[in-house]
């Protein structure tokens, strides 16, 4: 942080001064972005409506000095050069490296996501098969053990009840001698 008031001036001044150039390098980048656009589409009337603007924003920004002007003098001279190639009918693509890598992170997620889809189909069909292969030894086994069985545990299932009962029965005997012997206690 600066502590003298000139250098806090000049920290304030750069930060607008910034701000401003992005302003004009963005519209340059925009109006160059269109042009490649219509470049690519092979449009040549957009191209030539197109043309003049673009060269008009670069030279703008030449003018107030954010790129330099040989940088400027190049970029129109290769724009103009794809203009007149696409009018000679040479074939020209023109793509800036942001678009290409937008397009193969793009391309790249898209096979990433197949082959995600392929393997879940994959997981999917090897837990049917799975269910297909225990489907039918399940429906069979309970029908053989569903005669005998039903009988076995029908059975218990009446002992166990008197069971408790008779539990809770000799614990209440248990504790009725134990009152009746406090009873004649007293």
């Amino acid at each position: 942080m600066p502590n003298i008031k000139s250098a806090e001036k000049r920290v304030s001044v750069s930060a607008t001064k910034k701000l401003q150039n992005q302003m004009v390098r963005s519209q340059m980048q925009t109006a160059l972005k269109k042009f490649n656009a219509a470049i690519s589409n092979g449009d040549i009337e957009l191209a030539k409506t197109l043309l003049p603007l673009a060269s008009s924003k670069i030279d703008n920004a030449a003018v107030k000095n954010v790129i330099h002007k040989n940088a400027a003098n190049r970029k129109k001279a290769q724009i103009a050069k794809a203009l007149s190639q696409l009018e000679k009918g040479v074939v020209v693509v023109k793509v800036d490296a942001k678009t290409l890598k937008q397009a193969e992170q793009k391309a790249a997620a898209q096979r990433k996501a197949e082959e995600a889809e392929a393997i879940k189909a994959q997981r999917n069909e090897a837990k049917k098969a799975k269910e297909a292969a225990k489907a039918p030894a399940t429906k069979k086994a309970p029908a053989k053990k569903a005669a005998a069985p039903k009988a076995a545990k029908a059975e218990p299932a009446k002992d166990e009840a008197p069971k408790k009962r008779a539990t809770r029965k000799k614990a209440d005997a248990v504790e009725a001698p134990a009152e009746a012997v406090e009873d004649e206690i007293k």
